[in-house]
């Protein structure tokens, strides 16, 4: 009874330590298991080590894959570039508001500009008819000095005026 015992308790340890070390393959394909240092060859002469993770063929795409140290390298250049180009793009939306703001501001000061030349232009059409009335008024009044001037002490200086 107890060789009956030990018997089952042999086939029993074994089984509990083959089983915590079970995988399965795909149809086809064999396990292996690694020791310290050692790599996995297939026939095509790709090698892979210890601690390599393999994928199915054509996993991901034709491209095939990447180390995770270039993956990670090319994560961070890319946030980087990102990080560049959200910058640039904050840059180029700053600069268009400051455009959009300093082509309102000319627009407007254009428009004053238009209009205080339309008010000059006005002011010198007045001034040259005021200076025209002036010159006139000033011939006027000439004549009418000449004419009391020709008139004698007594005579009525009200014919001199036109």
């Amino acid at each position: 009874m107890k060789i009956k015992a030990l018997a089952v308790l042999a086939l029993l340890i074994p089984t509990g330590v083959a089983a915590q070390q079970n995988f399965s393959c795909n149809w086809g394909a064999r396990g292996a298991c690694l020791g310290y240092g050692e790599t996995v060859c297939s026939s095509s002469g790709k090698c892979v080590s210890s601690d390599a993770v393999c994928f199915d063929s054509y996993q991901c795409n034709y491209e095939g894959f990447t180390c995770k140290s270039n993956f990670t390298e090319c994560a961070d250049e890319y946030d980087g570039l990102l990080n560049r180009f959200n910058a640039l793009v904050d840059d180029y939306n700053d600069l268009l508001e400051d455009n959009q703001r300093m082509r309102a501001a000319l627009e407007t000061t254009l428009e004053e500009l238009e209009e205080t030349q339309d008010a000059l232009s006005d002011a010198q059409s007045n001034l040259f008819y005021a200076r025209q009335e002036r010159d006139e008024a000033r011939d006027a009044l000439a004549d009418i000095v000449a004419c009391i001037d020709v008139l004698g002490r007594f005579e009525d200086a009200s014919n001199c005026l036109p």
